[in-house]
């Protein structure tokens, strides 16, 4: 019982976390900005928004249960740094959808992205994007 008081107390001295916060608030632009843009491009699939929903809330949960298991042995820090991995997977997944909408981004900033998309679906060999919400 004590071990468990411990963790509530943990939890409510270290959660949740600035990037954890940054990580719900992409997670919920993403979701908004992937609706939009299936809406805009008539790609809309209830199956696929529901399993895109599913992923997001993955993404959500699993920081949210295991993190203060991770904090109580000693390695929040490293439970950061996965928060911020998924910060910057979410943020690239925003971006993509902002683009894909047509709202206002620099043309130089696009070009970068759109060329560090090609040359890693050159590295890996990937070119199918129906997997991506």
């Amino acid at each position: 019982m004590k071990a468990f008081e411990m963790m509530i107390k943990l939890f409510e001295q270290s959660w949740p976390t600035k990037y954890y916060l940054l990580l719900v608030a992409l997670v919920f632009a993403d979701l908004v900005l992937g609706f939009g843009r299936a809406v805009v491009l008539h790609k809309f699939n209830s199956t696929i928004g529901l399993v895109g929903i599913i992923k997001h809330v993955m993404i959500l949960l699993i920081p949210f249960m295991l993190y203060p298991f991770v904090a109580a042995i000693g390695y929040s820090g490293v439970a950061d740094g996965i928060i911020l991995f998924l910060v910057m997977s979410q943020g690239g997944s925003v971006l993509e959808n902002w683009v894909a909408l047509g709202l206002p981004f620099k043309a130089e900033w696009k070009n970068f992205f759109d060329d560090q998309k090609l040359a890693q679906k050159t590295q890996y060999g990937s070119t199918d994007e129906s997997n991506h919400q």
